[in-house]
């Protein structure tokens, strides 16, 4: 179903998939680091006629942290060194906390955990009969105030604790449809990025918002 009042030719817009097409893996790929992270489409938006596809990530969006002494949660960035030297040991964490149920990749754009994590409705029952006696804790904890992100195991590494979490924003990926394989898409070059990106989160949040310029989840 389209978003678009119209979209007469040459002119920008953004349109909703497909009923067809949604839940369809699509791998978005990284040219340059030669890696791909899959997607389900969510929107298709052109550009100066150009067509982007706009991903949200099949599986769980996830970032390794750490604390700086200010009391504020850094992430580390993926193609930081730092990540070269914690991720192998992340991964060995989670493959011998989770076994093959869990399992951490090093996807393009951001980490991502693939599997099933435990239902968090089925504790809901259970969490409310001990939230007042947990609720002075969670006051103290030092993830009080860090709203968008849910941890899943902290380890310590070098002498830092380093934290992994799982990223509740929605996280959205851009891609240009891959000319030799169609079924693919091509990650946005970061020259590609800084020119359209401004342009499409601006359309993006437009079609998504409520009316009063909320955005809906």
């Amino acid at each position: 179903v389209s978003l678009a009042a119209s979209t007469k030719e040459g002119e920008d817009y953004l349109m909703r998939v497909a009923d067809e097409d949604e839940g369809v893996a699509i791998p978005f790929l990284d040219t340059i680091e030669n890696s791909f992270i899959e997607c389900y489409a969510d929107s298709i938006a052109n550009l100066g006629g150009v067509e982007y596809t706009i991903g949200v990530p099949c599986d769980y969006c996830v970032a390794l942290c750490y604390f700086e002494p200010d009391g504020s949660l850094v992430p580390v960035e993926l193609n930081d060194k730092l990540m070269d030297d914690i991720f192998p040991v992340a991964e060995n964490i989670v493959m011998e906390e989770f076994g093959e149920e869990l399992s951490l990749q090093r996807t393009p754009q951001t980490l991502t955990l693939v599997g099933e994590l435990e239902d968090d409705d089925e504790e809901d029952e259970d969490d409310d009969l001990d939230e007042d006696d947990d609720e002075e804790e969670d006051e103290d904890s030092p993830y009080a105030e860090e709203e968008d992100v849910e941890v899943l195991l902290s380890f310590e590494h070098r002498g830092t604790e380093f934290n992994l979490v799982r990223l509740l924003d929605p996280v959205l990926l851009v891609g240009k449809r891959d000319p030799d394989r169609p079924d693919m898409r091509n990650l946005l070059t970061p020259e590609e990025s800084d020119k359209v990106m401004p342009m499409l989160e601006e359309m993006f949040l437009k079609f998504h918002s409520d009316g009063d310029g909320t955005v809906m989840p």
